[in-house]
């Protein structure tokens, strides 16, 4: 994918967000989501961050001095305190369309960003969010591209380097080693750090995953 085709892919992503927020109960915004400590409100108020000025950002790093971590999980709270509900989806309304990057990004963090908060969200409610297997492939693409370094800091660290990690809906892969199988979303929660499908991966490696992951 080209960086047009990843931005229309972070619009899509984005409407689809919208759309499963307008359908929640209210209630259903506080569900704590797949982020530890962060409701389904607070994914939804960190979305929205790319809208923020260097003021506002600046403003938000003195009221939350700490790591980049500790700020972009304290600011998020923070936003989602400060907007109600259909001030947040009218703020992410506003970013569909916005191909402008976080500074120090690209459009591939957009997509990682955008893919991975959807399940955050979407997994604790029961909702079904069916995201192309092609998109998907590109998020996790750029997510092994790190290495364990640089961006890939923001995510739990799993032990994935002596598994070869195949996808069954894509022709996709990566890593050396035993075989670990599954479709592309669970590949791709597996290698930015959520494990709450790792039941779902397959293969002679799966097992002994689980196992490590256990310890």
């Amino acid at each position: 994918m080209d960086d047009t085709e990843v931005w229309s892919a972070v619009d899509r992503r984005r409407r689809a967000v919208i759309d499963l927020l307008k359908n929640l109960a209210p209630d259903e915004w506080d569900t704590p989501s797949l982020c530890p400590g962060w409701t389904v409100g607070d994914v939804a108020a960190h979305l929205t961050m790319p809208l923020l000025t260097l003021r506002q950002f600046a403003l938000l790093a003195m009221r939350h001095p700490g790591g980049t971590n500790h700020l972009i999980r304290e600011a998020s709270i923070d936003l989602a305190r400060r907007h109600d509900r259909e001030q947040l989806l009218q703020r992410l309304d506003l970013l569909v369309g916005r191909h402008r990057p976080v500074p120090g990004l690209t459009c591939r963090e957009a997509l990682i960003d955008a893919i991975g908060h959807t399940f955050d969200m979407a997994i604790p409610l029961g909702r079904e969010i069916d995201v192309p297997a092609v998109e998907v492939a590109e998020a996790a693409d750029r997510v092994v591209s790190y290495r364990g370094r640089g961006n890939a800091k923001v995510f739990r660290r799993l032990p994935l380097t002596t598994y070869r990690l195949t996808a069954t809906d894509h022709a996709w892969s990566t890593g050396d080693g035993a075989s670990v199988t599954g479709t592309m979303t669970d590949l791709f929660l597996l290698l930015t750090g959520r494990v709450v499908r790792v039941g779902h991966l397959h293969g002679p490696g799966a097992d002994h995953l689980r196992r490590a992951l256990a310890t």
